[in-house]
């Protein structure tokens, strides 16, 4: 319960002591956001991350505020530069706790409608929002920065590795093209994403009382997200981007594939609103290949249709595909593919204007070249407003 305010007091004293007495609570509510968003991705993210703690924070907002609504023209960073990138924190994981903690103060200033004037009220929530903008904007600027010289070294042995390959005419060889395709894809999303990143902070940081700072904020923790998801993909994709994965065959169950696969992407579905089944129609119970490769593909295509399909039906099914050959088909009911999107759809430098096809398209980059590995082809089919069917067919027996 919010501690009573008298109301003898002016507009900016109430916000103030509103604030302060109501200060403990607003810490352990915004405590809980952080904690949150570290275990949405599951990822933990100390309090004592914020330099001083979250206390600390909310207490720099709390001076500057009553200052920035009375002169109007207050630039609230003049502390933002203190919020430190620590090489363990997640940037998305940033972004989303800051994001709600704004949330967290401003739900508290709401509490003050019919108590205080409705305009000074209005313009206390945006000073709010914008505090926490220009935090998440700086950070954006200093991770930047911090992995500036490990991205510029990631993009550089990626340049050189698909030149070599290049050079080394490897393109005859299926599994060594779509390595190429993948450094390629690696290297123009790593690019415009870190370009884009830089580019809205920056435009957030030195601008920030424009208007459509709002729409630039979308854009840049839509992008810093895009950044991390990135990253982790760069450490996922490692050994495949060097060209050291080599193939490791076992005996795999695979009624247990599929049962496994469907538990891996019951929450996401669920998120989504999404039926997910997997099951087997045809082929034998056992097959000897790489699991480790064949989730790698099933995971990132099974996925994507979540995603696509977002309250419809998502199918996996695990069949034989003829003479000593499997089947691993993905079918979704979502928006489809557009005939101009889907003959580039394996090139993630080629960008169709209105694309309706989300993610980073390096997931289906490097599926393509796992089922190369796995001595097999990953195709597709799919009408627009009619859902997609992806398909991997691939031996049997892995040799």
């Amino acid at each position: 319960m919010s501690a009573p305010i008298s109301s003898s007091l002016s507009d900016l004293a109430m916000l103030g002591q509103t604030l302060k007495a109501n200060s403990e609570r607003i810490v352990a509510e915004s405590a809980a956001v952080f904690a949150s968003a570290g275990r949405e991705r599951a990822h933990p993210f100390p309090l004592d991350a914020v330099p001083g703690g979250l206390p600390l924070l909310l207490s720099e907002l709390m001076a500057l505020l009553p200052q920035a609504i009375a002169e109007g023209d207050v630039t609230l960073s003049a502390g933002a530069e203190k919020l430190e990138v620590l090489a363990e924190l997640r940037l998305d994981v940033v972004i989303k706790a800051l994001e709600g903690v704004s949330e967290v103060v401003v739900m508290e200033l709401k509490r003050l409608e019919g108590s205080v004037a409705k305009g000074f009220l209005d313009e206390a929530c945006r000073e709010t929002r914008l505090f926490f903008d220009l935090k998440i904007a700086h950070y954006c600027q200093k991770f930047v920065a911090a992995q500036g010289t490990e991205l510029t070294l990631h993009t550089r042995q990626l340049d050189e590795a698909s030149e070599r390959l290049a050079a080394d005419g490897a393109g005859a060889d299926a599994a060594a093209h779509s390595r190429v395709q993948l450094l390629q894809g690696v290297i123009h999303e790593l690019r415009n994403t870190l370009q884009s990143v830089v580019l809205h902070a920056t435009s957030v940081v030195d601008f920030p009382r424009e208007a459509g700072v709002a729409e630039v904020m979308q854009r840049l923790t839509a992008n810093g997200i895009r950044l991390q998801e990135l990253l982790d993909r760069l450490g996922l994709y490692a050994s495949l981007l060097a060209g050291e994965w080599s193939n490791r065959m076992e005996s795999v169950d695979v009624g247990v594939f599929l049962q496994d696969l469907e538990v891996r992407h019951r929450g996401l579905a669920r998120t989504a609103s999404t039926r997910l089944t997997c099951r087997q129609t045809s082929g034998p119970s056992q097959i000897i290949t790489d699991a480790g490769k064949l989730s790698l593909i099933a995971d990132n295509l099974v996925t994507n249709a979540v995603h696509a399909a977002k309250g419809g039906l998502v199918q996996v099914e695990m069949s034989e595909g003829g003479t000593g050959r499997m089947l691993l088909t993905v079918t979704d009911n979502g928006h489809g593919i557009r005939l101009t999107e889907a003959r580039h759809l394996f090139r993630v430098i080629h960008h169709v204007e209105g694309s309706k096809f989300s993610g980073l398209k390096l997931g289906l980059l490097a599926s393509r070249h796992l089922a190369h590995l796995l001595g097999g082809e990953l195709t597709f089919e799919s009408e627009e407003g009619r859902g997609a069917t992806f398909q991997v067919s691939f031996p049997r027996v892995l040799r």
